[in-house]
């Protein structure tokens, strides 16, 4: 578990020339499908929540398609606690709380197509928490991470060991610079250490 701590550290209490945090809502997708991002997102929260003893909330990018900002002050209470003190999470079907319209759009706006709105959400998440992990599906299969990223803070790409490309992981990251995201690099996930022969005898 010492990676963690070592990321937390270098990302998430990150400062400006002003004192103040630089990555408070970071966004988290993959080169390419099932490499671990969910993982990555409930593993680092929980950490991030423990160490820090900040309020912390892992969200599901869906989630947020339905999120209302009508009563900013009124989205925790819609988040279900987790038995990690300081960690939330928003259920997709409790973000809209009544008030949807069609799928990713609400009557106070749509996330999908109205900047706006997608900024008034993500203001209203830093004012009920202290850090917000993002869950975004993989790029080659959503445009999640790419509507995100000039809004959020900060974009992380988890590659698998040994399996995600070179022209993928290059590619990923073209994706989210050229999409005007801010991106705080690669998580290297599921590293294999083979043990040698020789060590296998003395074990």
């Amino acid at each position: 578990m010492g990676f963690y701590p070592e990321l937390i550290r270098s990302v998430f209490q990150a400062v400006d020339q002003d004192g103040k945090l630089r990555h408070r809502i970071v966004a988290v997708t993959s080169a390419a499908p099932k490499e671990g991002v969910s993982y990555l997102v409930n593993t680092l929260a929980k950490e991030l929540a423990t160490q820090t003893h900040k309020r912390v909330l892992a969200v599901d990018a869906l989630a947020l398609q339905n999120l209302s900002v009508a009563e900013p002050s009124q989205i925790s209470r819609h988040c279900s606690e987790t038995q990690i003190d300081n960690l939330l999470t928003l259920p997709v079907e409790a973000a809209g709380v009544g008030l949807m319209g069609p799928r990713g759009s609400s009557r106070f706006g749509d996330w999908l197509t109205d900047p706006k709105h997608r900024s008034a959400c993500l203001k209203a998440l830093r004012w009920n928490f202290d850090y917000v992990l993002i869950d975004c599906p993989s790029l080659t299969l959503s445009s999640e991470a790419t509507t995100l990223a000039p809004a959020v803070d900060g974009v992380c790409i988890v590659v698998e060991a040994g399996r995600t490309r070179r022209g993928q992981i290059q590619r990923a990251q073209q994706i989210i610079e050229s999409s005007g995201g801010n991106f705080l690099g690669f998580v290297l996930n599921r590293i294999r250490y083979p043990v040698p022969n020789w060590l296998y005898q003395r074990l």
